[in-house]
């Protein structure tokens, strides 16, 4: 499946939907204001893309560059095309985008006190049957601990705090902890 890719913008026939996707897509204390993602994405190393399959509409991604790794800050699917194998698509759009690169994103660690815990091992199913591995470290951000994964078995710890910084133009306060497996 070869998708399309578009910068975000307001220009979008489908500018709503992407937004009404960051809303719902996550929990609301994940989310970043869509002014702040948008002021983010004015920086080269930067971009907010929407992915397209002729010309309709399947997801989005908010992604960091770092010279040793591409980090995924969202990445989302249409309810209106779910479970039709638009994520693996898309994953696999930014590994030929940035081969050689390492892509790294956080996602909900298991706990399985959580109301979603099915869920979020669902989620880490799905990324690990797209060739991502645990890289045994978590982050904690605005409270919440999320797990690494990345694409390459070598995660740089270093690389991933320069992304952070980028990201949150030098503040971060981000906790990153590696854990035993």
């Amino acid at each position: 499946m070869k998708l399309e890719i578009k910068n975000v913008s307001k220009a979008l026939p489908e500018y709503r939907r992407i937004t009404n996707l960051m809303k719902n897509a996550f929990p609301k204390e994940e989310q970043y204001p869509i002014w702040l993602l948008k002021l983010w994405n004015l920086k080269k190393d930067v971009n907010f893309w929407a992915y397209y399959q002729n010309e309709e509409f399947c997801g989005i991604s908010y992604l960091v560059y770092h010279e040793e790794m591409i980090f995924v800050l969202y990445l989302a699917v249409d309810d209106q095309v779910h479970s039709k194998g638009y994520g693996s698509a898309i994953l696999k759009t930014l590994k030929e985008k940035f081969n050689g690169k390492n892509i790294t994103l956080n996602i909900e660690r298991l706990d399985t006190n959580a109301v979603n815990y099915e869920q979020r091992v669902k989620r880490l199913n799905f990324y690990k049957r797209n060739g991502f591995y645990d890289t045994e470290y978590t982050i904690t951000d605005r409270g919440e601990t999320f797990l690494t994964l990345s694409t390459s078995d070598s995660f740089s710890v270093d690389a991933f705090k320069s992304v952070l910084k980028k990201l949150t133009f030098g503040v971060d306060l981000s906790k990153i902890e590696k854990y035993e497996s």
